[in-house]
């Protein structure tokens, strides 16, 4: 084709002279003819010249050094947001400086965070305090174990904000904190590691309980509230019996579109009736999605109890169901839950019993980061529990978020709560606090 060009090219030039010359003579097509020779003999040469200039270069590409291999997926894998307890998401400036410390996981893989709350009590009568209010430091990360399968794991202390009482109370400090462990200044809220698979998260560790998964329905006050649902039986974090932070748990969680599913055994060496397996087990069953209706329901049974139990013992026959519902919307949410107990719970006498629970809440937003919550907690035993015990209050909330789950809030408990012998349990309280959250 690049030869045809340059003919054409020549007669273009070539033909006009001819023709005004109106007949040439033979001598002067000879001389034509021999220009056109020549000039594809230079053509000829010029290709000759270009397929030997492609072939020094491909010979030069071949002796260039490989590109470099970019880093492995691992080395620039970070956790996905949001991070719910963390201001922001962002890795240190330089996570791989000289300092001493430059040996440790880098901090993609980690999320540290931490919440001090305290609070001011006081009562009807007169009785004011400082308090702790659930304050806690934790850490968790993940980071990939091969393919499609993740390792994670989180460790949360809780901390006594307010106060370095020494010694060793065999009742709790705080709502929901481990028997003889609510008045030390550190002790373990939470602990755990697992693998996320295709199939669900495999977890074992301290770690929350199916049980609570129903539970945290109505688990929406910043101050009071909670003690009816049972998730944190007799005065307990839930730990030993499995329905609050359970311990020694191994715990499967799977979802299926708007169906969740958590299952979970303990395993231990507690009690002279040890089950050598599944010495707890417990489940539960959520539809629904996080926004709109869903509803839910759970059931634990300890296996190892024992009739007298010490405050590091299971109690014989201890069984508890929950059922709840719930609906959240954009700025309005409501949920219930009703429990049905069996010698899970204990009286002001420290006695077991069977009975119910019920709880409600409800929550208003009354400005982007102002919300009014309140709602009511019924705990009573069945008719054949001697005296008149029962837990009994409703509850209300006013928070102010300034943060990442900071919040400033004041709050009510209108009491009717009573003891075995029908005095007050406690009295009507106002409480104000502020959460510190990062």
């Amino acid at each position: 084709m690049s030869r045809l060009a340059a003919v054409t090219v020549v007669l273009q030039v070539l033909l006009p002279s001819a023709a005004h010359a109106q007949a040439p003579a033979a001598p002067q097509a000879a001389a034509l003819q021999q220009v056109v020779n020549e000039q594809l003999r230079r053509i000829e040469a010029l290709e000759a010249q270009l397929a030997q200039l492609k072939q020094e270069v491909n010979a030069i590409r071949a002796l260039a050094p490989a590109p470099p291999t970019p880093p492995a997926a691992e080395d620039t894998h970070e956790l996905k947001e949001p991070f719910v307890h963390a201001a922001d998401g962002n890795p240190p400036t330089d996570p791989d400086s000289a300092a001493s410390n430059a040996d440790l996981p880098r901090a993609l893989n980690i999320d540290t965070y931490g919440s001090l709350r305290a609070l001011v009590l006081w009562d009807v009568k007169g009785h004011a305090e400082v308090s702790n209010n659930l304050s806690r430091l934790g850490i968790r990360g993940e980071k990939p174990l091969f393919g499609r399968f993740m390792a994670f794991g989180r460790y949360e202390a809780g901390i006594n904000l307010v106060a370095n009482d020494r010694t060793i109370l065999l009742t709790d400090g705080d709502p929901g904190s481990p028997i003889g462990q609510g008045s030390q200044a550190v002790f373990s809220r939470l602990g755990f590691v697992g693998i996320k698979t295709p199939i669900g998260d495999f977890s074992w560790g301290k770690q929350w309980a199916p049980y609570y998964d129903i539970a945290e329905f109505t688990d929406q006050f910043s101050v009071f509230g909670a003690l009816g649902s049972g998730a944190f039986g007799a005065g307990t974090d839930g730990g030993l019996a499995g329905t609050g932070r359970a311990e020694r748990a191994l715990l499967y969680r799977e979802t299926w579109g708007p169906f969740a599913v958590g299952l979970q055994v303990q395993n231990r060496t507690l009690t002279a009736n040890d089950r050598h397996w599944a010495d707890t087990f417990s489940g539960s069953f959520i539809y629904g999605k996080r926004e709109g209706f869903a509803i839910g329901a759970a059931y634990n049974e300890v296996r190892d109890g024992v009739p007298n139990p010490t405050p590091n013992e299971t109690q014989l026959g201890d069984k508890a169901a929950i059922f709840g519902a719930r609906y959240r919307g954009e700025q309005f949410y409501v949920g219930g839950v009703f429990s049905i107990l069996t010698q899970h719970e204990v009286d002001d006498l420290g006695r077991r019993f069977d009975g119910n629970g019920f709880e409600f809440v409800a929550r208003r937003n009354l400005l982007p980061r102002l919300w009014l919550v309140g709602g009511l907690n019924d705990l009573s035993p069945n008719a054949d529990h001697p005296g008149d015990f029962r837990i009994r209050f409703g509850a209300v909330n006013l928070v102010y978020d300034f943060g990442v789950g900071s919040r400033l809030f004041v709050g009510f408990k209108l009491e009717d709560s009573k003891n075995a012998d029908g005095t007050p349990l406690t009295h009507s309280t106002f409480a104000g606090g502020l959460n510190y959250t990062f």
